[in-house]
């Protein structure tokens, strides 16, 4: 089989090009990973295959995104990450082996191993990678008893996903470029999980089917991150309803997207109309307030400060 090359954006592997990648201690992940086709940089994948992006909507042919490319530099390593899935599994596997090597070189330290696979925190979108905590770099999972931790990847018409659970032995890992790569990852997986580790996956995210009475009032108004503003208000019908917008430096990157929320509880909403670049059925949407005050939008699990 021939290894073609996907972005894996967000991710922790921070695989090598010609500068290689290296732990705090300085020691690279290459060579004792047998790491050959992992970089950050696009030039840098030239002299292999790699996989272009796709766009398009449901039950349409995809066309070619208009660029390879479409993540700024200043983002990295979010998006900037080039592994092919074989990589992918080699890093796992390390992680699996407690930090060290095939041959038995330690990359990680047992102390660094264990600290990654720690719940620091709890994550308020139970949803988008279906977690239920953040280590340091993993998100971690719970089904049923059964733990695990992964971490997943997006960039425009590309996307990757990594699940690990220790007890089975086992590392998945699924990179796509283009269709319908979250309902793909939701079957497959499904299947897989359970039948290779026991474990159940958490059932499809959807609107409630009886929708529960809300006070939309407190969370209208606009909210922003760097290179994004979401603005949350009611349609001609009172409806909820959400604007994302690139803006900066990432607004070529799609044109606005106007969204149906429809409401799941009294902070959690599904948002429909997202497109297959973001989600091809329900999008979460939580709204909380962090321990500052400060009241935020988590869409894509990222944190959005409202402004005004």
């Amino acid at each position: 089989m021939t290894e073609t090359l996907s972005w894996s954006a967000d991710s922790d592997v921070r695989s090598p090009g010609d500068q290689g990648v290296r732990d705090p201690a300085g020691r690279r992940f290459d060579e004792p990973l047998g790491l050959e086709r992992s970089m950050t940089l696009p030039e840098e994948a030239l002299r292999l295959r790699v996989a272009m992006s796709h766009l398009g909507e449901s039950g349409s042919y995809p066309d070619p995104a208009p660029a390879w490319d479409l993540m700024p530099r200043s983002v990295g390593p979010a998006g900037r990450v080039i592994v092919s899935a074989g990589d992918m599994a080699r890093f796992a596997r390390m992680h699996l082996d407690g930090g060290l090597a095939p041959d038995g070189t330690r990359v990680l330290s047992a102390d660094a191993v264990a600290a990654m696979r720690h719940r620091e925190v709890d994550v308020p979108d139970k949803w988008t990678v279906s977690a239920d905590g953040w280590g340091l770099g993993w998100t971690l999972y719970d089904w049923d008893g059964i733990t695990g931790y992964g971490h997943d990847g997006a960039a425009i018409g590309q996307y990757a996903y990594l699940r690990v659970v220790p007890h089975a032995n086992l590392a998945l890992v699924l990179m796509t470029n283009g269709g319908a790569a979250r309902l793909l990852y939701a079957d497959l997986f499904r299947d897989l999980l359970a039948e290779l580790a026991d474990v159940t996956m958490p059932a499809p995210f959807a609107p409630a089917t009886t929708p529960p009475p809300i006070d939309l009032a407190p969370l209208l108004g606009t909210y922003r991150r760097e290179g994004v503003v979401v603005t949350v208000s009611r349609d001609d019908d009172g409806a909820p309803h959400m604007r994302y917008e690139f803006v900066d430096d990432m607004a070529d990157m799609s044109p606005p997207l106007e969204m149906n929320l429809e409401p799941v509880t009294e902070t959690v909403f599904a948002a429909s109309g997202a497109g297959p670049s973001f989600s091809e059925d329900y999008m979460p949407v939580v709204f909380s307030t962090l321990t500052n005050g400060t009241q935020v939008c988590y869409l894509g699990m990222r944190a959005t400060p409202k402004v005004a």
